[in-house]
């Protein structure tokens, strides 16, 4: 059977989210959320219950365990391996950009994803396909997947994609984009 992405979501910094979140995971196999630190323990609870892990983007991680998130997602390496300590359960992400260094720092300290923003790589082999030829750790291609560029990132295989941000706009685009995208992975 052929290695299928789940989508992981990345929600904007401001206004009502769950219309369009709930629309996305009856639409798709949608695996996780990204949210600001902004976020409540209600909301997040609301977003669990929609079968989503939510993730909180680069907050105080005593903040993770306080609002009883799933993870923490970080821009930077150093502090994973401080952090695995008390992480037990939740997970640990970061976002690498295009750096391989910051990527492989991850992994060995401990990260359960690293996320690549794989347009912006201007030469050299597509980050994704190296990464997953070389290691075991998830990779989320971060950079926003349209339906019409998934089958050239399909080929590198990530473990999850993030659909274009239009689909915050309203629940029926995201059932129109997040339609076309779960066609391209049923193939």
């Amino acid at each position: 059977m052929p290695h299928l992405p789940r989508l992981f979501l990345v929600a904007p910094l401001s206004g009502d989210i769950f219309p369009c979140a709930e629309a996305a995971v009856k639409a798709c196999d949608c695996a996780s959320i990204l949210v600001s630190e902004t976020i409540t323990s209600g909301d997040i609870s609301r977003l669990q219950s929609l079968g989503l892990a939510v993730i909180i983007r680069d907050c105080e991680p005593r903040m993770v365990h306080r609002l009883k998130a799933d993870g923490l997602q970080l821009s930077r390496s150093e502090p994973v391996k401080a952090l695995r300590a008390t992480f037990k359960e939740e997970s640990l992400g970061v976002f690498s950009a295009t750096s391989r260094h910051i990527a492989m720092e991850a992994a060995e300290a401990g990260a359960d994803y690293v996320a690549f923003a794989q347009k912006s790589q201007t030469e050299g082999e597509p980050l994704i396909a190296w990464w997953q030829s070389i290691m075991e750790v998830p990779v989320v291609a971060y950079d926003p997947v349209s339906a019409a560029e998934f089958d050239n990132l399909a080929a590198q295989h990530p473990d999850f994609i993030r659909p274009l941000d239009a689909m915050w706009e309203s629940p029926e685009m995201t059932r129109t984009l997040l339609s076309s995208l779960h066609a391209k992975l049923q193939g």
